[in-house]
């Protein structure tokens, strides 16, 4: 299968205009609202350089195709005066690291979550309930090994690094970079099972990039007509955001720098692995400018200077404040999804993939090989004030058994909230804590 959606699957959403929902006047009053704070014309200019700049990143990706995402080894990754290297993670937003965890120490680990699945079955959940793909288990004793392994710790004090944070001092920008280990699943996808629930789609909050005050000056250069100036990796605003502003499913609350991965199996383009379009800083100013604008009458909307203002509707294209914010081909024409959009390079037992918390990304909906898929769930996330009170809170929660907080509610369950009754603590096989490294243990809460 090529590296790029050559057909856009059926089963995934498209946003248009009549998607506008004519009561929602918050929406619009909010969008009313930014217009004129930062005026039109700054708005448009904004607008016009970057879908200038996005031409030239879609046509780069177009040409380099799957060679967009860079790839690396973890000594490449981890070493702290490769500038070229951190030059290119930061550019791309996305890389995948190889070897991380030892192979056979991977392979290993996946043998033995599907033997702690086996003598748990009676209690384990997960979703969908009929042919479960991603469980809700948090801390098995392989995601607590691969989670606490001192290369994982090595590597995301390393990507945390990538950051910067004008508000503190360069001691207390050293103790950021420091790693908590954010409590997440993991996923055995079966040969040939559809998954069309996460097309294209940003994490961390939708409408609340534009409604929360210190989400929305992450983005001041670009609202303020210079994306040009914008730097995603400037966390001075962003730790202090709330994207959970509005009551949603099963999310994350932490500040990830970099959502991750860890192969438990082999995995190929085509094979239910992740796609992501690699760009994080022009992509990351269309999506913000985008709800500002409606699309030429005449039809031509490949040239930004026709588009005008929209300060008459709340639309917000792909927005609804109860999930992730979703893209399309309609909705964000100018990211040219269809080519754009890219399976990540073909991944072995113990590589990871990591990519920037503004990052469109997708799951492939289809998985064409014949083996199981399976990922653990492993972001870098620094150690921010927020972050810290989070985890602090999951210590206690991992000492009694409970499930992480952003997980009390089982997802996969509709609109109605299913209070997880799961312990892991009691399962059979689990992991005394005390087995870990006081290093892992502290990344998990104890004595922060």
């Amino acid at each position: 299968m090529p590296s790029r959606t050559s057909t856009w699957p059926t089963g995934w959403p498209s946003f248009t205009p009549a998607d506008n929902d004519l009561s929602d006047i918050f929406s619009k009053d909010l969008k009313a609202s930014i217009i004129a704070e930062y005026g039109e014309s700054v708005l448009y200019d904004a607008w016009v350089k970057t879908c200038t700049a996005l031409a030239g990143v879609t046509a780069r990706i177009q040409t380099l195709g799957i060679a967009s995402i860079p790839i690396l080894s973890y000594e490449e990754a981890t070493s702290p005066n490769n500038e070229d290297v951190r030059s290119r993670m930061k550019a791309a937003g996305c890389f995948v690291i190889r070897g991380v965890i030892p192979t056979e120490v991977a392979a290993q680990e996946f043998e033995e979550l599907q033997v702690f699945i086996a003598e748990n079955k009676e209690t384990v959940t997960g979703w969908p309930a009929k042919s479960v793909a991603i469980y809700h288990l948090y801390s098995s004793p392989t995601q607590l090994k691969l989670r606490t392994h001192p290369r994982q710790l090595t590597l995301q004090r390393s990507l945390n690094s990538l950051w910067r944070d004008t508000s503190c001092s360069p001691q207390e920008l050293e103790a950021e970079y420091e790693p908590i280990l954010y409590p997440d699943g993991f996923r055995i996808r079966a040969p040939g099972q559809e998954f069309l629930a996460l097309g294209p789609h940003i994490d961390a909050g939708s409408l609340s990039r534009w409604a929360d005050d210190e989400y929305r000056r992450t983005y001041e250069a670009i609202l303020s007509g210079k994306p040009e100036d914008y730097d995603p990796y400037d966390m001075t605003h962003r730790k202090s955001a709330n994207p959970g502003m509005f009551p949603s499913g099963p999310s994350s609350s932490v500040l990830r720098a970099f959502q991750g991965w860890t192969a438990l199996t082999p995995c190929k383009p085509g094979e239910g692995g992740l796609m992501v379009v690699p760009d994080i800083k022009t992509a990351t100013a269309y999506m913000i400018l985008r709800p500002f604008f409606k699309a030429p009458e005449d039809g031509d909307w490949r040239d930004p200077e026709k588009w005008e203002i929209d300060g008459e509707t709340g639309w917000f294209p792909g927005t609804y404040r109860w999930d992730s914010q979703l893209l399309s081909p309609a909705s964000h024409p100018h990211l040219f999804l269809e080519d754009t959009l890219l399976s990540v390079p073909e991944m072995q037992p113990g590589d990871t993939v990591w990519w920037h918390a503004d990052m469109c990304h997708a799951v492939e909906p289809t998985h064409n090989g014949r083996l199981p898929a399976s990922v653990c769930y492993i972001p870098a996330s620094p150690s921010t004030p927020s972050n810290l009170n989070y985890i602090r809170k999951h210590w206690k929660d991992l000492v009694a058994g409970n499930p992480p907080d952003d997980y009390k509610y089982l997802d996969g369950t509709g609109s109605e909230l299913v209070l997880s009754k799961q312990n892991e603590r009691k399962m059979k096989g689990a992991l005394p804590l005390d087995a870990l490294s006081a290093e892992g243990r502290r990344g998990l809460g104890e004595g922060v």
